[in-house]
């Protein structure tokens, strides 16, 4: 029971953190696009915040070069993927503390400990790397998703006279997420920096996302081949298209299946505890 309580008391806590983050970021997203600054005290209120957080993150960043991950360890390249501000010190140094933290919040639970300190701690261990996962398969599902648009404005641009280079600009300005303008934009900027748009295309063919890549080594031949241009990224916008459809009806199938979730486990339950429940107790009575 009292296992239990803690792991309720816990996840409490932590749903409330959650839900008070998620209002500050949308109350600064909403403060952002309506132009509005914010007043006196809301901004010494969060200078202090953010001097809190940065003495935080350099606590857990010192920790984090105290024991330095071995090297190929892959964190360099899963923050690049999921687009976090996060160095791999700080990387380590949070996956440390919070291991650390579970440690301590399971002690008062006595003899149970000793059982659940290896699974919170590997819980705890492993959540900032599933996090960092979820977010790079988030930019990739934005990315998939930005494509068909901004390979049929680039078709129609091809269609009308432009260069692919013009072309690819032109596209950078009309990307709508920020993983897609990410990953053009790093392709405009090694043609502008001297390389020669093949070679710009085949570094970015490496790109974690299939639907990136595809786009990349696509235009990579039509260019060195030189077939038209404007007609394979029209056919190759069609192709993304019925992929996001496809996408989209497989994700609209899988919603009859999370709503069973609830159902089983939250309602159902308290049903039986209603119905069944007050019979048993009228019985025993």
């Amino acid at each position: 029971m009292e296992f239990f309580i803690t792991a309720l008391a816990a996840f409490s806590v932590l749903s409330l953190c959650l839900h008070f983050l998620q209002g500050l970021r949308r109350r600064f997203k909403a403060l952002t696009l309506l132009g509005i600054e914010e007043g006196e005290d809301d901004r010494e209120k969060t200078r202090s915040r953010h001097g809190l957080l940065s003495s935080a993150r350099r606590a857990i960043t010192l920790l984090g070069e105290a024991f330095p991950e071995k090297a190929g360890g892959g964190a360099a390249d899963l923050l690049e993927e999921s687009g976090s501000a996060w160095t791999p010190s700080f990387l380590r140094g949070l996956r440390l503390a919070l291991t650390l933290a579970c440690v301590v919040l399971a002690l008062p639970l006595g003899s149970a400990c000793l059982l659940l300190c290896p699974l919170l701690s590997a819980a705890a261990y492993h959540a900032p790397v599933l996090v960092l996962k979820r977010q790079a398969r988030r930019r990739r599902e934005e990315l998939a998703n930005d494509l068909p648009e901004m390979v049929d404005l680039m078709a129609v641009l091809c269609f009308a006279g432009e260069g692919l280079h013009a072309a690819l600009e032109h596209a950078l300005r009309a990307c709508g997420h920020p993983s897609t303008r990410a990953a053009m934009q790093r392709i405009v900027e090694r043609i502008k920096l001297g390389e020669s748009v093949s070679e710009a295309l085949r570094r970015a063919a490496s790109h974690p996302g299939s639907e990136m890549r595809r786009f990349c080594r696509t235009l990579l031949r039509a260019d060195e081949g030189g077939a038209p241009i404007a007609d394979i990224l029209e056919e190759l916008a069609v192709e993304f298209r019925n992929a996001r459809r496809e996408r989209e009806r497989v994700r609209a199938a899988r919603i009859s299946i999370y709503i069973l979730f609830p159902l089983v486990f939250m309602i159902l339950p308290s049903f039986m505890l209603l119905t069944v429940g007050g019979i048993i107790l009228g019985n025993a009575m």
